[in-house]
């Protein structure tokens, strides 16, 4: 292996390191030696912190980790890599041994954590006057939008208050008084204000004669780059040939122009000359437009020459034609007080926040974030971390740390704010800069850069860079080094966010033939595409059965078709967070019932009620109640004189509908709506009608609806709300469904990737534009005025460095993409009407190395619609209000369903489980109320609850079981979390008893009327056993001993064994 040197160095704890570790390289493995490593001679296993940025890498490490601790007790391995783990955890396992830690026993001492998660605990800890008020609740992403909103709304009413006034209504003006786009922008500001608020704190920020100062700085930089360019390609014969032009501007310029602001006028004059306006190539018409009439035929020719003998340059083509997009040197008068009144306007709106956070006990992960970085920086009242953290850290590992945001380098520089250089504590970063494709969370590249240039705080670092890759197959990896080496930028530039590629070599020596393929298609071939991607699964599935497929591609949608040929082709697949729950059909029909039960005025909720398939009312029928409006829908359902219209069908499903609901619409302040539904809904269909799908959305759905119930938020504007940023469920398969970002750390088999010739969303233009540069320097402009016809130029200038950064990162998701895969690779695109590769898509960056293919498309003179077809009209084949019950009965309360049941039997369960978690066995009997009222069981019920609850505790404490169960053992943990590669698991309590661990899950259930205590504990095994079994598994990673598993149901005082 090329760098077993570099990986070999990374292990030595004395140095600090950041390590560039491209796709493949065994990151993960080489971040566990190195915290190994550092455990092995940790005084506690507190003193070293790994952080990351996502809650599946926190529990990719973690079990990493312990199984790694957990496989130093078996035999040696053989491959060398993991022998290096295994001796380095033996090492851990004597230490741990040495020192009482017994970490086996005690996982939570093992500190990994998601960066978010720091900064919360550091918020939490922080002895601030604010944190004197209860603890604030992370606001669900659905709120997040209302918040902002309000935060909006209240700072437009400040514009009565004289302090404010002026200021809010210039941007009112300024938005010509359009007070949903000033709502929508300050929403969309405060959205993302961790990323500008600290910026317009900078000293001089506002300065409008700063401003212009860097603008200047930033244009004569940019003129110098160019004047080196130029200097070897624009000789004296050149400007010669300038003198006999007809254009004044263009026959004064006698030589290479300087790189002052005044030299600019010259510079884009060049430009004018050189390139086309239109397409920014090289000229090809000399004419009388640029000063070279007719007559100077042979001054044309020569310049004709001259720009021929450009052909090549393509770098000196770039920076001619990138200077239109330079900054103003010089910004109006009227800049100033427009930048100053805006930021005064966000600064409100952030206040306004604050207040609306306070008041509500809420808050968002951008507060917690500052909120940390501003206890870090008071260190006149915190003067150690570790009483923010209860624990001394000596080593920081940061792992992607490519994802790393300037707010989150600001924590972790003040975290290592008093280290200095031979005290014996070391930092820890690896990541791939290749990699980094989250600038929509605003992680920035160039800190990678950074870092690896200059260091972090007062301490050197050292960098490597690993190149093996022990994923893909040679052949795939010799294709990517070779598309990637051309696509790539060939030099780093921090401002834009380019990284040069860095080539893998293979671990492997497989060869594969056509590793990497492609499939071009014509622009109005979306479907011919979608059935390509469906055959080379079935093809690949034949191939290999065992093997893991992934479809990955840019934006959701672009999985639409493929999907619903897939399902029509029965290839089962898991789509992971790509069907947006809204979009399910049986979603939409489950919205339009909650709506109708609310209002039986939306009729349009009614009629899709009707027309969905536990109705199914054909459209004859369904204009029959349409044509009617002096009624509720629910009225007519049995108005004779609608009823007799409708065919006979029609009327026993409308009959069906009706009795269906009846109940449940008339029981309303007898039960809650979440009952009322539940009833509804299980009147209207079935359970063998569901899919497996449909009973987990039905599930989902009864939660969304008990939730707001319980926060008294039941309208369907919330609803939706929640539902906007849900996805479908799915069953895990072979043939995996997702987008690129979310395979990032994957890795399969096969992998396809479709939709390369479309593009992504453009993004929305800010308030105000923010460029922070070197030392602390901001650049910022707001968007034009009502008045304005056009942005300004600095405006569009820093719109244009934000482009160039999305440019830069659209490369790095295409490599993110190639490189998941271990065997083989499909790429599918299409071209648009001319032939070529739309701008902005990834297909654009690979047009050049699949011309070929892309040459012998042929391309339609017009566009062919593709036909969609509309879902097709579907009716349940039972009618369940009719078949279970005489038309005209009146339903009984009694014959309610227990669907709410099973919700108040959970809060009863979780009420019990956290008094036994706390050993509270005779608690107080308003204490218990207090947990009932916090969990929002209605008042009705509360002490009927908390009876029950308090007798199930008592009966525990009398229980023959009870000192066995709850005596002391150190290796006692409670509500234990564990987590494998692909579940996490909470346990009840555990322990081990002579070598064995002992599993115990604790249940409320207690026997039917007339069940005999065997036949209960017989239900209770049948019912719980699966869940037991998965238990085993995940924790047979974690403990090498034979397990026990029991049931402790104490309203029957029976210890189950399972």
């Amino acid at each position: 292996m090329n760098d077993q040197r570099q990986r070999d160095q990374a292990l030595n704890i004395g140095d600090s390191f950041i390590v560039q570790a491209p796709a493949g390289s065994g990151k993960t493995e080489l971040i566990t030696q190195r915290y190994l490593k550092l455990l092995s001679s940790a005084d506690v296993p507190e003193n070293i912190l790994v952080m990351t940025f996502t809650n599946r890498a926190v529990d990719e490490l973690k079990h990493r980790i312990i199984s790694s601790l957990n496989r130093a007790r078996l035999h040696p391995p053989e491959e060398p890599h993991k022998l290096k783990t295994f001796d380095l955890a033996n090492k851990v396992l004597e230490q741990s041994s040495l020192k009482d830690w017994d970490l086996l026993n005690h996982p939570s001492r093992i500190k990994i954590i998601t960066i978010d998660s720091l900064s919360s605990l550091i918020v939490s800890r922080y002895p601030s006057i604010d944190q004197l008020i209860p603890p604030q609740t992370m606001i669900n992403t659905y709120e997040y939008e209302q918040i902002y909103q309000e935060a909006a709304e209240n700072t437009l009413l400040l514009i009565e208050e004289s302090e404010y006034q002026a200021s809010i209504s210039s941007v009112l003006l300024y938005l010509d008084n359009h007070v949903d786009r000033f709502y929508r922008l300050i929403v969309q500001m405060l959205s993302k204000r961790e990323q500008w608020l600290p910026k317009l704190y900078i000293e001089g920020a506002l300065d409008i004669n700063l401003l212009e100062i860097l603008a200047q700085e930033l244009i004569v930089e940019y003129l110098e780059a160019l004047r080196r360019t130029a200097s070897g390609l624009l000789d004296k014969s050149f400007f010669n040939l300038l003198e006999v032009s007809t254009r004044h501007d263009v026959s004064k310029i006698k030589k290479l122009p300087g790189s002052t602001i005044e030299d600019l006028s010259d510079w884009q004059t060049i430009s004018e000359l050189l390139l086309t306006k239109s397409t920014g190539n090289w000229r090809k018409k000399i004419d009388a437009n640029i000063g070279f009439p007719a007559e100077l035929k042979e001054e044309k020719l020569i310049f004709k020459e001259i720009l021929e003998s450009f052909d090549s340059e393509v770098e000196f083509k770039k920076i001619l034609n990138n200077l239109s997009n330079l900054p103003s040197a010089y910004f109006p008068e009227s800049t100033s007080k427009s930048i100053n009144d805006i930021a005064q306007v966000l600064k409100l709106s952030v206040a306004e926040l604050k207040v609306i956070f306070k008041e509500k006990g809420l808050q968002d992960f951008s507060e917690v974030g500052m909120q940390a970085i501003h206890a870090l920086d008071s260190r006149d009242e915190v003067s150690d971390i570790a009483l923010l953290l209860d624990y001394q850290i000596k080593h920081l590992l940061v792992d992607e740390f490519q994802d790393t945001s300037y707010s989150q380098l600001s924590l972790i520089e003040k975290l290592i704010d008093s280290w200095q250089e031979g005290d014996g504590k070391s930092i820890f970063f690896v990541g791939d800069p290749m990699q980094s494709i989250y600038k929509f969370r605003e992680s920035q590249v160039g800190i990678f850069l950074e870092v690896m240039k200059g260091g972090i705080g007062s301490l050197k670092i050292k960098s490597l860079a690993l190149s093996a890759n022990f994923r893909s197959n040679k052949s795939i990896v010799e294709q990517n080094n070779k598309i990637f080496s051309q696509i790539f930028p060939n030099q780093d530039n921090l401002l834009l966010g380019a990284i040069h590629y860095s080539e893998s070599s293979p671990a492997s020596q497989v060869e594969q033939i056509d590793a990497v393929t492609f499939y071009p298609f014509s622009v109005d071939q979306d479907s011919e595409e979608a059935e390509m991607v469906v055959s080379i699964i079935k093809k690949s599935i034949s191939n290999n059965p065992n093997q893991e497929i992934a479809v990955l591609v840019r934006s959701r949608s672009h999985l639409n078709a493929i999907t619903i040929l897939l399902q029509e082709s029965s290839i089962n697949f898991e789509a992971l967070k790509t069907e947006p729950l809204r979009s399910n059909l049986f979603t939409r029909d489950l919205l339009s019932l909650a709506r109708a039960m609310l209002s039986l005025a939306d009729r349009l909720a009614w009629l899709s009620i009707l027309r969905a398939p536990w109705c199914g009312l054909k459209l004859e029928d369904l204009l029959v109640y349409s044509d009617s409006i002096d009624q509720t829908i629910f009225s007519q359902l049995i108005d004779a004189d609608i009823v007799k219209d409708l065919s006979d069908d029609g009327a026993l499903r409308s009959r069906h509908l009706f009795l269906a609901t009846e109940e449940a619409i008339y029981s309303e302040g007898k039960f809650s709506f979440v009952e009322r539904f539940s009833y509804a809904l299980s009147q209207l269909c079935t359970e063998i009608e569901l899919n497996e799908q449909e009973k987990s959305i039905r599930s989902q759905f009864l939660s969304l609806l008990n939730h707001c119930e319980l926060n008294q938020s039941l309208d369907i504007k919330t609803i939706e709300l929640m539902i906007k940023d849900l996805y479908a469920p799915t069953q895990p398969a072979s043939v995996k469904l997702m987008t690129i970002h979310q395979a990032k750390g994957l890795e399969f088999d096969t992998v396809i990737i479709p939709g390369l010739g479309k593009k992504g969303k453009n993004d929305s233009l800010p308030l105000i534009q923010i460029q922070e540069f070197s030392n602390n320097n901001i650049l910022l402009a707001p968007i034009k005025s009502s008045y304005e016809d056009s942005e300004s130029k600095t405006y569009l200038y820093l719109q244009y460095l934000q482009k160039q950064q999305t440019h830069f990162e659209l490369m790095r998701l295409l490599y993110v993409a190639m490189s998941r895969a271990k065997d083989k690779i499909h790429l599918l695109g299409s071209v648009s009407k001319t032939g070529r590769a739309v701008s902005g898509s990834l297909l654009s960056f690979l047009s050049n190395y699949f011309q070929q293919f892309i040459d012998d498309i042929p391309i339609q003179d017009a566009i062919i619609p593709v036909e969609t077809s509309l879902p097709k009209f579907q009716r349940n084949k039972m009618l369940p209000a009719l078949s279970s019950r005489v038309i005209n009965d009146v339903i009984q309360s009694k014959n309610m369903p227990n669907n709410i049941d099973l919700i108040y039997q959970s809060v009863l369960g979780s009420t019990v489980h956290y008094f036994l978690e706390h050993c509270l066995f005779e608690p107080s009997f308003e204490s218990i109320e207090v947990r009932f009222k916090e969990f929002g069981l209605p008042t009705k019920l509360i002490q009927s609850y908390s009876k029950a609850a308090s007798l199930l505790l008592l009966n525990t404490k009398r229980d023959k079981d009870f000192e066995w169960l709850f005596k002391y053992r150190d290796s006692t943990e409670v509500e234990a979390e564990y987590s494998n590669a692909s579940k996490t698991v909470i346990i009840d309590r555990l322990f081990i008893e002579d070598d064995t661990l002992w599993i115990i899950d604790f249940k409320t259930a207690s026997p039917n009327d007339g069940e005999s205590m065997s036949s209960f504990i017989g239900r209770q095994k049948h019912s719980h056993q699966k869940q037991i079994k998965i238990y085993q598994e995940v924790l047979d990673d974690f403990f090498k001993l034979p397990s026990k598993a029991a049931l402790y149901c104490p309203a029957a005082s029976q210890l189950i064994i399972i």
